[in-house]
């Protein structure tokens, strides 16, 4: 079982990412995508981040902000 712990969102809104705490205690990531299929309107699993294993939620973050191409656009365009 996992439990979301944050969540960041994309500009467009078309992707997510999902920080999650595993039952044992350690921490990772997921990107999902949103759907606009009329037969699907939802969120799907998009690539395959989730074997990430981090200590804690801010390096889950880190791996996350480091791994995601869009994540990664919209953190250097900030600064």
């Amino acid at each position: 079982m996992r439990t979301v712990v944050n969540e960041i969102l994309s500009r467009d809104g078309k992707f997510k990412v999902q920080i999650f705490r595993r039952d044992r205690g350690s921490f990772g990531f997921d990107q999902w995508q949103w759907s606009d299929e009329p037969q699907e309107q939802c969120w799907i699993p998009h690539g395959r981040f989730s074997e990430c294993v981090a200590p804690d939620e801010r390096t889950a973050e880190q791996e996350a902000r480091s791994r995601v191409e869009w994540l990664r656009i919209e953190n250097s365009s900030d600064g």
